[in-house]
């Protein structure tokens, strides 16, 4: 049987028991969440503390405290933030101990430059003091009347030394003034007389240029705060700068009282104003810098040494003023002086404004103003310096030395130097006349020249004069202040021989003259020997360069010259007379060919073998001066009671081979090609036809303008070697009047009959040619036709005949 049990328990009770459980869970719950944020919270701060560590470390290294150190020692990657963050700690305290280190020495170097300066400006003063004093005394007579050169030299001392004085006393000033030292003896001053005063003393600046200086300063104008002497060396440096970037045109000094406004201080504001080159925009900031110059080019076209307006401006500032500088090569501008704005009205070149304080005791002028002590400025070199451009008649040297140098103390002391040693000097002020003056034939025996220089600094003018002449030929020493390595690496690439630095002694500049001069002897007799042609030529610049094999192909136009008959001639002379013979004609006709471009390669006993590399119009026109020479020597030869001789000249154009011959212990130039065989044998066809000059087709198609000479077909002769007959002419612009008319009158008959000749009509041509020579009995080749006709029309022609006869008739 079943059973069922029922138990009956009271609502009540069970809900009871139920609450009971829901607030043992939620307490339960409660004190979890408790737990679980306390160890949440030192969790977070667990893993927080290194990185607030790190950041109190970077922001006491960002104040400068630079021994900051993070002790975390973990292997998580927060550790390894940790020790990159300690090593660069520990790299940036060290460098910038170093960098205190450094900073601290340069601040002693500084230290002990600007006392060097300054001292060494002070031990300068009295030398130079004592140098001007006595050249001023022996211009002014004190050892008795000197030369006007001897003055001009003191001149030249005199004023060298202001200049050097000029510098000395800048560079006192600008350490006075960065160690503000200097002090002011201010009272009123009138800016008109200053102005007055400077001008004055600024116009020996000008030199030669067409430039006006103009004081546009009211006399009315009120009286300055100043100390006369500083506010004349600020007025005296802008002019002097002004002077010197100025051409042509003006510079003005003007000046105008600014408008006064609540409390401020009546202010003079003073203009120096020109219509020069202007200033680039990127040097307007730096203008006032120390040692900061407007041309900074390697020409360096306009000098200076960078510290006048550097001292301008701390002069201006320290008489509590305020300078400004505008230039054309901005756009207009306006400045503000004084509160008010101001608009510079010049708008050519430059202009430099300054302002100082009008005074508040307007004195009456005095004389004593005009007693002021005067910046000595430099005197008029121009006006002062001996010229030697030219001098050469004057001198009684042998050794010509050109001087190129822009600055004229160093010509005059370089020319004292050389004139003394005897040697004949010619001076340039700049390289575009040292060129000028080599381009007009005048060669010197050496070159000193400067690297800095107007328009054309000495490596470009060393580069131009190398196109013309080698360095063993022509000397060229370098006169610079620069001696940098990279400086004397691009000097010896343009050329030249040898460097001297500035300054240099006396006794150094003429022991390196007479070395280079010794070898430019030694090189000028070897020249004797070996052309300098043949050198530039194979590329090189001493002989000691050429080897054995050296060659070089150009095309040339090839010259021979023979004389007549020369065997029977020397047979009746002696040996010494022979000699005598020879060089009395090589010497008279060798300059013709020189003198025209060519250079000689050989002489054959009385032949000469001539070369002209740059034209054809170079060999005919030196052949026909050399038959010019050979006409005047026969007069003096008949006046000598000796026969006259005659001289045929050979011209072919072609390609040729240029180069050395022989062995290792015995070698030569020479010239290998065929068309030195048909020069040559060109010359030996001049006494069968009866020609002064013969050249070939080649030479006669590559003149230039070949319709201006006298000239006529004479034939075509067969080259051994050569498979094509070459055509020959006869140039007769050297024969007597009345023969050179008789062959120009001839000429068309001539040709028709010679063509006539090589078409085999020989009848016909012949009585052409008879023809010609009844005109002018004297045409050898007219007469060597008519035999060729006579002979062929008997005989008959040869099977080998080419309508070319060989050249061994």
């Amino acid at each position: 049987m079943d059973w069922l049990i029922v138990v009956v328990v009271p609502e009540g009770d069970f809900i009871e028991q139920i609450h009971a459980h829901t607030r043992t869970t939620i307490a339960l719950c409660l004190v979890a969440l408790l737990l679980a944020t306390e160890v949440g919270i030192v969790t977070s701060r667990w893993v927080v503390r290194p990185i607030l560590q790190l950041k109190d470390a970077a922001i006491a290294l960002e104040k400068g405290q630079f021994d900051q150190i993070v002790n975390q020692e973990r292997s998580d990657q927060l550790g390894v933030l940790v020790k990159a963050f300690n090593n660069m700690a520990r790299q940036l305290q060290e460098s910038f101990a170093t960098l205190e280190a450094k900073n601290t020495e340069l601040q002693h170097l500084d230290q002990l430059k600007n006392e060097f300066l300054a001292n060494t400006s002070h031990e300068l003063r009295t030398p130079l003091n004592g140098m001007i004093s006595i050249a001023e005394s022996l211009m002014d007579g004190v050892a008795g009347q000197l030369p006007s050169k001897a003055n001009a030299n003191l001149a030249i001392i005199a004023s060298s030394g202001k200049r050097l004085g000029n510098l000395v006393n800048d560079l006192l000033d600008f350490s006075k003034l960065k160690h503000k030292h200097l002090e002011l003896q201010i009272k009123p001053v009138s800016m008109r007389e200053i102005a007055n005063l400077v001008l004055g003393h600024s116009h020996s600046l000008i030199g030669e240029k067409p430039l006006e200086l103009i004081n546009s300063i009211p006399a009315d104008l009120p009286l300055v705060d100043a100390d006369e002497n500083r506010l004349q060396q600020i007025i005296y440096n802008l002019i002097e700068n002004a002077i010197k970037f100025t051409e042509s045109g003006k510079v003005e000094v003007s000046a105008e009282q600014l408008p006064v406004s609540n409390d401020e201080l009546p202010m003079l504001v003073i203009t120096v104003s020109d219509t020069g080159i202007g200033i680039p925009a990127d040097k307007l900031n730096r203008i006032f810098d120390s040692f900061e110059s407007v041309d900074c080019s390697r020409t360096k076209k306009y000098g200076g040494r960078g510290l006048g307006l550097a001292v301008t401006r701390q002069l201006v500032e320290l008489h509590g003023g305020k300078i400004y500088v505008r230039s054309r090569s901005l756009p207009e501008a306006q400045f503000r002086l004084g509160g008010s704005p101001k608009r510079l009205q010049n708008k050519s070149g430059s202009q430099f404004t300054f302002t100082l304080p009008v005074s508040q005791r307007q004195l009456q002028q005095t004389s004593a103003l005009l007693q002021i002590e005067s910046i000595a400025p430099v005197p008029d070199l121009t006006n002062e310096t001996p010229n030697f451009t030219g001098a050469l008649a004057a001198d009684s040297g042998y050794i010509k030395i050109l001087i190129v140098d822009d600055e004229p103390v160093n010509r005059q002391v370089i020319s004292n130097y050389l004139s003394m040693e005897n040697y004949a000097i010619a001076t340039a002020t700049n390289g575009l006349e040292a060129l000028e003056m080599l381009s007009t034939g005048f060669q010197p025996d050496l070159i000193l020249l400067d690297v800095m220089m107007p328009r054309m600094t000495g490596y470009e003018v060393c580069e131009k004069i190398r196109q013309k002449f080698l360095p063993s030929e022509l000397p060229v020493i370098m006169l610079t202040a620069n001696n940098q390595v990279s400086d004397l690496v691009e000097g010896f690439t343009c050329g030249v021989n040898d460097y001297l630095t500035k300054p240099f002694s006396k006794h150094e500049l003429l022991a390196r003259i007479k070395s280079h001069l010794r070898l430019s002897q030694i090189t000028s007799a070897y020249g004797k020997f070996v052309p300098h042609d043949f050198l530039r030529f194979l590329g090189y610049d001493s002989i000691v360069d050429v080897k054995l094999g050296d060659h070089v192909q150009k095309e040339m136009t090839v010259l021979f010259a023979d004389i007549r008959s020369f065997t029977s001639l020397s047979e009746q002379l002696s040996p010494q007379e022979n000699f005598n013979f020879i060089n009395s004609y090589l010497s008279r006709v060798s300059p013709a060919i020189r003198a025209h471009n060519g250079f000689i390669d050989k002489y054959i006993g009385d032949g000469v073998m001539a070369l002209f590399p740059e034209s054809a119009d170079d060999g005919v026109q030196g052949a026909l001066e050399m038959q010019q020479t050979v006409a005047l020597y026969n007069q003096h030869r008949c006046q000598s009671g000796y026969v006259p001789i005659t001289i045929g000249i050979g011209l072919h154009t072609g390609s040729l081979m240029l180069g050395t011959i022989g062995e290792q212990k015995r070698m030569e130039s020479t010239v290998i090609s065929d068309a030195v065989n048909l020069a040559s044998r060109l010359e030996g066809l001049t006494k069968l036809y009866g020609a002064g000059i013969m050249i070939s087709q080649q030479t006669l198609y590559n003149l230039n303008q070949f319709q201006k000479y006298s000239y006529r077909f004479l034939d075509r002769v067969k080259v051994k070697g050569k498979n094509k007959p070459v055509a020959v002419f006869e140039l007769f612009d050297q024969d007597q009047p009345q023969l050179k008319e008789l062959k120009r009158t001839t000429k068309s008959n001539f040709e028709q009959a010679a063509f006539l000749y090589h078409r085999q009509a020989f009848a016909q041509a012949e009585q052409i040619f008879q023809s010609v020579l009844q005109s002018n009995p004297q045409d050898k080749a007219a007469m060597l036709y008519v035999k060729r006709c006579q002979r062929y029309q008997s005989y008959g022609v040869p099977e080998d005949w080419e309508r070319a006869e060989g050249l061994h008739d």
